[in-house]
């Protein structure tokens, strides 16, 4: 791995393209959690650009007539995975080097997630999986229809306060959206402890039901490899919570 570094013109290349196309970082909610540590920081400027997709997805977006949509049918990988929103990247890491045959893409905006699972990458060699750190919405606007096998969105943020629901991330348009570039339908997994963002996942669906059909919805036994896997879901179990898995 040591030879994907960067060359000095695109050193802190994360940060350019932050300053370069602020629209593409947008999120509501905090981007760090703590300040970098500068190793951190180095391994970011040296490694990011080797295991980003953020170049090729801004690509696609500003260059429109000349670029083709972004299709993953490399022949060593046999299937496409993504998870958006994958914290600390728990499940992304395990599941990447569970199925050295298979790519996963991992979106998410927090920083220092992303500076976690890449030195995981780096340090375990794993040729499988990427990264962006872009609003996921513009990742699944470059990718071609019906070219991703399963979608992951585990215990996105509920936003409980009303006035906060327009902020979630499970809407009916990137429902849609989802649905537009996965295979095969079923393959969308939602998890969530939030009995109110459940309804709402519902009622989307009813309201929607000739794009998504009738949802498959369970409660999370501790033997399902879904369970547990991230700090906000064991906090939630630690609590006394279900986690529902919806799937569509």
């Amino acid at each position: 791995m040591g030879k994907n570094r960067l060359s000095r013109e695109n050193i802190d290349l994360l940060h350019r393209l932050k300053t370069q196309f602020p629209d593409y970082y947008k999120y509501y909610g905090r981007k760090i959690s703590k300040k970098l540590s500068k190793k951190s920081l180095d391994l970011m400027n040296e490694y990011y650009q080797a295991f980003s997709l953020d170049e090729e997805i801004i690509n696609y977006h500003e260059l429109k007539k000349f670029n083709k949509k972004l299709i993953f049918t490399e022949a060593k990988f046999n299937r496409v995975n993504i998870e958006i929103g994958f914290g600390n990247g728990e499940f992304l890491l395990k599941s990447a080097l569970a199925n050295p045959d298979e790519l996963f893409i991992g979106s998410e905006f927090y920083v220092n997630g992303i500076a976690k699972v890449l030195k995981e990458i780096v340090n375990l060699s794993i040729h499988n999986l990427k990264l962006t750190n872009l609003n996921s919405i513009y990742l699944l606007q470059s990718i071609q229809s019906n070219s991703v096998d399963k979608i992951y969105i585990l215990n996105p943020d509920p936003w409980k306060k009303k006035r906060h629901h327009k902020r979630r991330l499970i809407s009916a348009d990137n429902l849609k959206l989802f649905n537009k570039v996965i295979k095969s339908k079923k393959s969308i997994y939602i998890t969530t402890d939030s009995k109110d963002y459940l309804k709402s996942i519902k009622e989307i669906s009813k309201t929607n039901r000739e794009f998504f059909g009738i949802l498959d919805i369970e409660i999370l036994s501790d033997s399902n490899c879904l369970y547990g896997v991230s700090r906000y879901q064991r906090k939630a179990i630690e609590n006394g919570g279900k986690i529902y898995l919806v799937r569509i």
